[in-house]
């Protein structure tokens, strides 16, 4: 479970959280605490087993991105990632993390990438 935050932890570019949490008042701070600790009790209450599978599944996609990438099959790569995309979409552990964001999800608008913002994005060009 904690890799599991951690990999929301490592999605947040830090030196952005770093610049907006540095602009918040005392109550904004104590909200997003009283949220943070709202997801992570949420968190708990999802099947482990169900996240290992999601993350093991999602290394070996990374991993399968990663080499097409390397081999110049850029095409292959992206509708790879973009089918794994609509898999974890609905995937039973994505579903129940997603609500489990849902609170926050208000905090930290500008961190989300939305479909126009990332409509130029290529999976690899990370």
């Amino acid at each position: 479970m904690k890799s599991v935050i951690g990999f929301f932890v490592l999605l947040l570019p830090l030196s952005a959280l770093a610049g907006n949490f540095q602009g918040m008042s005392e109550a904004q701070m104590q909200k997003m605490m009283q949220q943070m600790k709202g997801m992570q009790t949420c968190m708990q209450g999802i099947d482990p087993s169900e996240m290992k599978a999601f993350e093991t599944s999602a290394k070996k996609m990374k991993d399968e991105v990663d080499a097409l990438c390397a081999s110049g099959q850029r095409d292959a790569a992206m509708a790879a990632a973009m089918a794994f995309g609509k898999e974890a979409a609905s995937s039973k552990a994505m579903q129940d993390m997603q609500k489990c964001g849902k609170g926050m999800a208000g905090m930290m608008p500008k961190f989300v990438p939305t479909r126009e913002n990332n409509s130029n994005h290529h999976v690899c060009d990370q």
